[in-house]
């Protein structure tokens, strides 16, 4: 059965994610990931450098080697690569992306409001998954 959240809990839930993105995009701002724009460039990444930083933390204060996005995917991303996450196995490992929300009006369908609200995902370790 699907849990019902008060609005103070989705309040709660969604500041936690935005501070924790707060908190990665701080430590990029202030030249801390300056290495990470190189390894993105490098490796030909379409990705933010504040979400590759978020989780290039976690691998390392995890214990894990790799980069994000090249040895941490989602389960999609594992299976559409061929890979199989092995049974049992959880994810350790979360990013965040951005969702945009448009509000219209019923009348006139005219954008009246639009905002992001974050969105958590989970990544698995290439530790975690074997050959399909």
């Amino acid at each position: 059965m699907r849990k019902n959240y008060t609005k103070s809990e989705k309040q709660a839930y969604f500041k936690g994610l935005r501070d924790r993105w707060q908190a990665a995009k701080k430590f990029a701002e202030n030249g801390g990931a300056a290495e990470y724009q190189a390894i993105i460039m490098n490796h030909g990444m379409n990705i933010s450098l504040t979400g590759f930083t978020l989780v290039y933390h976690q691998m390392k204060a995890l214990g894990l080697d790799g980069l994000p996005y090249l040895d941490a995917k989602t389960f999609r991303g594992w299976k559409d690569n061929g890979f199989r996450v092995r049974k049992g196995e959880t994810s350790q490992i979360s990013g965040i992306t951005w969702i945009g929300i448009n509000k219209t009006d019923e009348d006139t369908d005219e954008v009246v409001d639009s905002y992001a609200i974050p969105k958590a995902y989970h990544l698995f370790h290439r530790s975690q998954v074997n050959a399909a």
